[in-house]
């Protein structure tokens, strides 16, 4: 009888000892987690705070024909969005077509290859270049760079 009483605590106490190593994993996991979701944040807010320090510097004219007017970033799709106003000749909507496939084969090296560009690349953000006319106001091109089209 005493055997099967001591068999049965240290059945016990091995059950409460794996409970409280299930516990541990458990918390270690959800520390994990926790981290992660706010490394995640805290990138996101880097990338807010970028937009809005090259939102402070807009408008910036870029060449004769493109002038950036501002930048957004959204955390939700995790996207950097640029918002460019084309005048002169650039500013043609017969010309767009051109211009948008001339990008769409660009920027995608231009991202994979620049290192000023690392930290969208480290973070998976997918870019997006809006041209607007400076005419009309109106949409000519938009182009956008996911991770897997610069990686």
């Amino acid at each position: 009888m005493f055997g099967s009483l001591l068999t049965t605590i240290f059945a016990q106490y091995s059950h409460i000892k794996k409970i409280k190593q299930m516990k541990k994993i458990i918390l270690g996991a959800c520390a994990v987690l926790f981290t992660l979701a706010s490394c995640q944040q805290a990138k996101q807010k880097v990338f807010e705070l970028a937009a809005e320090q090259v939102n402070k510097q807009c408008p910036i004219t870029v060449d004769e024909m493109t002038r950036m007017d501002s930048t957004t970033y959204s955390g939700k799709d995790n996207t950097f969005t640029y918002f460019y106003t084309l005048s002169g000749q650039a500013d043609d909507p017969t010309m767009s077509e051109q211009l948008k496939k001339s990008l769409e084969e660009t920027l995608p090296e231009t991202i994979k290859n620049t290192e000023e560009m690392k930290v969208y690349r480290e973070s998976d953000v997918t870019i997006k270049y809006i041209y607007l006319s400076g005419k009309t106001k109106e949409e000519l091109i938009q182009v956008t760079v996911t991770p897997d089209m610069y990686k």
